[in-house]
């Protein structure tokens, strides 16, 4: 991994002004993707975000960046100027696409898959981008299913080798320049280039309660479990761990209650071998 330096504004090469197209949902590493692409690569972004009508946390996240390219204006004028219009386009425009739909339908039956990925491949087709930047790093699901299928980019990220023709496909159009970072690797990175504070800004709760992470849904949990429990109140906190207590009693109780099902299902099967039929 190259050696980076801290954020110096005055050195801004207009040589290396190459605009990036980035997914930004207002959370931990799209929004570091922003920022280290502003303000150490000193490059253009063009920002995409998809905004999902039954999600609660969809004002929160757009409120996250408008506080966020606040905050730049104010302490960093030259990388907020880098930074386009976001584009902002609801899930429920995104042409439907039978073909990509299946795929992503066939790839969840192998392990989970967010559903947002289905209407990110199909919005990458719609607007014919192949270079939209997804900020997934190490620790995210769909991690599992690039690996083994990908090459690195002349920038230094990595993108799906273009020889892959199976249902891995529809992340062609996709670069992941964040894919071998871990959100603890991106924090000590912002601390050492001086937007960390910014950073903080972010948004990751799907269902937050009075205005403030809930500490139960997906998002919430992987934050706790990458490193990042700081950022949870401690009200979140007692929630996240009554999850897990509840989950770790409920697994053997359905485990009980299957194995019963079971025994009662052999039972009627031997009594019916041994009896006959009752009618």
């Amino acid at each position: 991994m190259k050696h980076m330096t801290r954020v110096n504004e005055s050195t801004f090469d207009a040589s290396n002004d190459r605009c990036v197209r980035i997914l930004w949902t207002g959370g931990w590493d799209s929004t570091f993707r922003v920022l280290y692409s502003t303000l150490v690569d000193r490059k253009r972004v063009e920002p995409h975000y998809i905004i999902d009508t039954t999600r609660p946390s969809s004002i929160r996240e757009l409120q996250a960046i408008s506080d966020i390219k606040a905050m730049l204006r104010t302490s960093h004028k030259e990388a907020y100027a880098r930074i386009a219009p976001l584009q902002i386009t609801s899930a429920n425009e995104i042409p439907e696409d039978p073909e990509i739909s299946s795929a992503w339908k066939r790839l969840k039956e192998r392990a989970f898959l967010g559903y947002q990925y289905d209407w990110l491949a199909r919005y990458a087709k719609a607007k014919d981008v192949t270079d939209l930047e997804l900020s997934v790093h190490i620790d995210d699901k769909l991690y599992s299913f690039l690996k083994g299928h990908i090459e690195q980019t002349s920038e230094g990220g990595y993108r799906l080798q273009r020889r892959v023709t199976g249902d891995e496909s529809i992340f062609l159009r996709f670069e992941f320049p964040i894919l071998d970072y871990s959100k603890t690797h991106m924090r000590d990175m912002a601390r050492q280039h001086g937007f960390l504070e910014i950073l903080e800004k972010t948004w990751f709760c799907h269902k937050p309660i009075n205005g403030m992470p809930c500490g139960m849904c997906s998002p919430c949990v992987y934050a706790v479990e990458e490193g990042m429990r700081y950022r949870l109140p401690r009200e979140a906190m007692f929630r996240y761990h009554t999850r897990r207590y509840r989950s770790a009693i409920r697994a053997p109780l359905l485990s009980m209650r299957k194995s019963l099902s079971e025994v009662k299902a052999l039972r009627r099967v031997y009594d019916l071998l041994r009896y006959g039929s009752k009618s």
